[in-house]
């Protein structure tokens, strides 16, 4: 069967196949016209597409029965024209592979724009005017949202902002770097000056805001943590300093009471022993000893230099009840360190003078990088029962324990203590 001899829907099929072919040749001369590939693949194209339009122009005239180009092929076997069309096909999708692969190698007129609509974050290029000169579409979306409108002067927007001439949903959520919330997101938005350019970004923080926001909250709740903890700090400081002043009155109060007690009993005596007599003087030289340190254990400067004298002013109070204090060694030179020392010593002393009728103590005072170790003996006489620790023994041991050291008792000839505390801890808690 030939050309000539094909019926209307015949031709009608051939035509329609042919035109597709046709149009297809026609996008690929305007693709390639479009990029910066113009020498060999725009010949290519060219030819494609004049090889497409003589089917066409021969199947318009065979359909018209006017008869110019097609005279030549009107015999022409259907078969040979349809293998024509299918060179057509099979050369255009060639071109067109060949075409693809060549143009993701190379940037094209569209390269930049298309890569930067790709970006995650916006991006605009304009002159100092603000007129753009690049836009990606992220950054357009922005400016709609922002603005209502799209963007067409940089500078008329950043001006905008400024004033809060946007939109009622938009919030702005700080100034300075700029960071506005938009399109569910959260965008800095940065302004760079180049010589003739003008360069706005707007970044993506959304994540960055989050964690800033977390931490913001963090510190302020922080803040308020360390505003209590000063503010504890100075009622723990206080309430010491009260509780001891408390605690020495009330041991002045009971030893007096409890000397006034036995000197009226002592009174009230017919008959009034030498053993008594003794227990009596015994008695008020505590009570001495207690009223001589009044002051320095309930006062309120708690420097090293007095601390030191409430050292030496206990040691000279005993001499003078007739009790020789014996130091070897350094004491310490930490405030709390010396503090608790003295504390030790006066209730070591009180012992030393109430049940041991004590004329001689010693003291031996050493120290190394982490410990203080205090050892304090006596010449007393030694109980024939069991030491029950209670009132001064058992107040060193708390003290002692409370700031992670030890205390031991030893029983030789004469009565030892023998202690050891680290050196530098909070005394006061």
């Amino acid at each position: 069967m030939t050309l000539i001899n094909l019926k209307t829907y015949q031709l009608a099929i051939l035509f329609l196949l042919n035109t597709v072919i046709l149009v297809a040749s026609i996008k690929i001369i305007i693709e390639v016209a479009n990029t910066n590939i113009h020498s060999k693949y725009f010949v290519k194209g060219v030819l494609i597409f004049l090889l497409s339009f003589l089917p066409m122009q021969v199947l318009a005239e065979i359909g018209t029965g006017k008869l110019y180009m097609a005279k030549v092929l009107v015999d022409l076997p259907l078969y040979l024209f349809i293998i024509y069309d299918i060179f057509l096909i099979i050369s255009e999708t060639i071109f067109l592979v060949n075409f693809i692969k060549t143009n993701k190698k190379i940037i094209g007129k569209n390269s930049i724009k298309e890569s930067m609509d790709n970006l995650t974050d916006g991006i605009c290029f304009s002159k100092l005017d603000g007129t753009p000169l690049l836009v990606n579409r992220v950054m357009q979306n922005i400016s709609y949202e922002v603005f209502g409108r799209m963007l067409v002067n940089d500078v008329a927007c950043s001006e905008d902002l400024r004033k809060n001439k946007i939109k009622k949903e938009v919030h702005i959520l700080q100034r300075n770097p700029l960071v506005v919330e938009a399109l569910g997101k959260i965008w800095q938005i940065k302004v760079i000056l180049h010589e003739n350019v003008r360069e706005t970004l707007a970044y993506n923080i959304t994540l960055e805001w989050e964690l800033y926001q977390e931490i913001e909250k963090k510190n302020k709740q922080i803040e308020k943590i360390n505003a209590s903890l000063k503010e504890y700090q100075k009622n723990v400081g206080e309430y010491t300093r009260q509780k001891e002043i408390l605690q020495a009155k009330i041991k002045i109060h009971d030893k007096i009471g409890q000397s006034l007690i036995y000197f009226k009993r002592y009174l009230d005596m017919e008959k009034k022993s030498k053993e008594d007599r003794e227990k009596l003087i015994n008695l008020w030289m505590e009570s001495l000893v207690m009223l001589d340190e009044n002051n320095d254990f309930t006062s309120e400067d708690r420097d090293l230099s007095k601390s030191f004298a409430k050292f030496k002013k206990l040691i000279s109070t005993a001499k003078d009840i007739g009790v020789v204090v014996h130091v070897d060694g350094n004491p310490p030179k930490a405030e709390g360190d010396l503090n608790l020392l003295v504390e030790i010593i006066h209730e070591a002393l009180n012992n030393a003078i109430r049940h041991g009728h004590a004329k001689n103590i010693w003291i031996k005072l050493s120290e190394n990088s982490s410990n203080i170790h205090c050892k304090i003996k006596n010449d007393g006489i030694l109980s024939k029962n069991p030491i029950v620790e209670k009132g001064g023994l058992k107040n060193i041991r708390q003290r002692i324990e409370n700031c992670g050291g030890k205390m031991a008792i030893q029983l030789d000839s004469n009565f030892i203590l023998d202690l050891s505390w680290p050196k530098g801890v909070n005394y006061d808690l």
